[in-house]
């Protein structure tokens, strides 16, 4: 879990590195298992941003996020305006569902987890694949996702990126 997390900050924060105005951030186990911690009971989501760096031009978070899955409810898929997510699947699986069209749209406003303005809505023409721990996938701004199903509770690192001004 810390490869990945050094892994992802390395390639977050080169871009910020690259204009030389970037130091190293770090985000420890004991941090992330902390906010784990935190979930208050009987959450079917929670999603926790662990720590930001605001460098001007980008702006990159690392979040943890727990769902929980609750029997005959199906997950409406999101799609972010600025912000790429990089998943990390640490414990748990499922399938995840990203591409096509969304539809049966409603914004919603995901700056509190550092996702900023967003749509939640349905995936039509979708694209699904297995995902468990260690597999690791990359959303673009504006692409639908969601786990179209859960094997049961799922634990997964996030690194959004924010391109702002762009």
């Amino acid at each position: 879990m810390l490869k990945f997390l050094a892994l992802s900050l390395t390639c977050a924060l080169s871009i910020l590195a690259a204009e030389g105005s970037a130091p190293a951030t770090f985000v420890s186990n004991a941090e992330i298992m902390a906010a784990l911690k935190e979930q208050p009971p009987n959450t079917q989501t929670y999603d926790k941003v662990i720590k930001t760096v605001d460098e001007g031009d980008y702006k990159v978070s690392i979040v943890i996020l727990r769902r929980i899955p609750k029997p005959g409810v199906e997950d409406t898929a999101l799609s972010h305006e600025r912000v790429t997510e990089v998943y990390q699947i640490l414990t748990g699986s499922g399938t995840f569902e990203s591409g096509g069209t969304i539809t049966n749209t409603t914004p919603v406003d995901l700056t509190a987890q550092a996702a900023g303005p967003s749509t939640r809505g349905t995936i039509a023409g979708g694209t699904t694949r297995p995902m468990g721990p260690g597999d690791t996938v990359v959303i673009f701004p504006k692409v639908p996702h969601r786990f179209s199903h859960l094997d049961g509770t799922i634990t997964y690192l996030v690194t959004r990126i924010e391109a702002k001004g762009k």
